[in-house]
């Protein structure tokens, strides 16, 4: 490739250094579509002939269709991706070959490259989250009428219905999404033309060849197209946080399934035994759901630590940054869809849940009785948390305490009779609520966002 300028080869151990075609051969189709586009800007900038221009188009077709049918066409010689379809197609198409590379570098190439992944990493991404939000949405359909505790500090706190629950989950992946499609709009800047990083010297028609590759618009400075990963960062950014939700609620659903909690039941297919115990049923899927979380989150700390301390224009070292970048996606694909699969066929244990809801629960709705009916909150605070106290003392609910235990309770007995679960979900209609009314409304909102 620079044979020219040196005279001798380079060391084995360089050889071993450099390569990098065992990672970056996952962009040979990015690749190959950005040499067909790129093909098409050599002809408009008068470089090849209409026939020429064809010829090439159609050997690149012949690689990615063979490449796609799983052919092996590289060679130990091939550093990367870029060398290795160059060679491919000139050993194809003869010396017409050679003039592929015309007035590109292999800096704004990999850009180009790396930009196109990215930006159908993230478009299939968000369609996942979607049917993740569609089987979401239908479970909180089926269960709408379901009441579960709500916790806060992993202790029971208020009571709230399944719908609600399984909800919070959806509207949390609406967010995720916006910040792919954020990622997305970052990475749509089309690098091709910016050369090293000084710029192509022929009258190459950039904005025509992003069109064919579906970029919105192309890179407005040169040197910013070569050497910037920032998109790929907020892509795995994104997938951080989508890392840590997808995690959160595998962690209750680790804890919900236990023997102490009993909550629901993970598909059987999701779950696995064992090798000692016989009696055992593991959550292992969203234990792996759980633990790969961090291994999204390490992937974007990894590249900003390659990125750090980088001067402007490209360095060897950005050959780092997709490693990451795919691992990443690679893990978000398969944790999203084993979480659409046990989200689709879990089962919570209606029985089991209401067995566990305990009356102190229903303290802050027992606190609003009190301000309703005049008293102001700190002392209704107060007289809450002095019965709460006296039952747990006795070893009893506080609903079952003594009438002389609620003398400071103004018309006890008919605020007692208010204090149930249904009640205390359809006090709280308001917007966002966990009311049946308010649900209602949020499912209709989430039917509208799918649409």
């Amino acid at each position: 490739m620079w044979a020219g300028r040196f005279t001798g080869g380079m060391a084995a151990s360089m050889e071993r250094l450099s390569v990098s075609l065992d990672v970056d051969s996952k962009l040979y189709r990015e690749d190959i579509e950005g040499s067909m586009a790129h093909s098409h800007g050599l002809h408009a900038a008068g470089v090849l002939t209409s026939k020429e221009r064809d010829k090439m188009i159609a050997g690149l077709k012949s690689v990615l269709d063979d490449l796609e049918a799983g052919k092996d066409l590289f060679s130990s010689s091939d550093e990367d991706i870029h060398m290795a379809v160059e060679r491919i197609l000139t050993e194809r198409i003869g010396d017409l070959g050679k003039k592929l590379h015309t007035g590109r570098s292999r800096n704004d190439q990999v850009a180009t490259d790396f930009r196109l992944y990215v930006m159908r990493r993230t478009e299939e991404l968000v369609e996942q989250i979607e049917g993740l939000q569609h089987a979401l949405l239908q479970r909180a359909k089926e269960y709408r009428k379901d009441v579960m505790p709500g916790y806060t500090h992993v202790q029971q706190a208020q009571p709230i219905s399944t719908a609600h629950y399984l909800l919070s989950f959806f509207f949390a992946l609406e967010r995720d999404k916006s910040r792919l499609r954020h990622a997305w709009e970052t990475a749509g800047e089309m690098p091709l033309g910016s050369g090293a990083l000084a710029g192509s010297a022929f009258p190459y028609p950039r904005n025509l060849v992003a069109q064919r590759l579906g970029f919105p618009t192309a890179t407005r400075n040169s040197i910013d197209a070569t050497a910037h990963r920032d998109f790929a960062l907020e892509f795995l950014g994104a997938l951080g946080c989508l890392g840590v939700l997808l995690s959160s609620y595998a962690e209750d659903f680790v804890i919900w399934s236990s023997s102490e909690f009993g909550f629901l039941k993970l598909g059987e297919a999701y779950t696995s035994g064992s090798s000692m115990m016989p009696q055992k049923r593991n959550s292992d899927s969203m234990e792996l759901v759980r633990g790969k979380a961090g291994r999204m989150l390490g992937a974007y700390s990894r590249l900003f630590t390659v990125l750090k301390g980088l001067p402007h224009g490209y360095d060897r070292d950005l050959q780092e940054d997709k490693e990451p970048v795919f691992d990443a996606a690679e893990t978000a694909e398969v944790c999203l869809q084993v979480m659409t699969e046990v989200v689709s066929t879990l089962q919570f244990q209606r029985e089991a849940i209401l067995k566990k809801m305990q009356p102190a629960l229903l303290a802050t709705d027992l606190a609003d009785l009190l301000v309703e009916a005049g008293i102001p909150f700190r002392e209704a605070h107060h007289i809450v948390g002095r019965l709460i106290g006296e039952a747990e003392a006795k070893g009893i609910s506080f609903l079952d305490l003594p009438e002389k235990s609620w003398k400071d309770v103004p018309n006890a007995a008919a605020l007692r009779k208010k204090l149930t679960f249904a009640e205390s979900i359809e006090r709280r209609n308001i917007q966002g609520g966990t009311g049946s009314k308010s649900v209602a409304a949020q499912l209709k909102e989430a039917e509208k966002l799918l649409k």
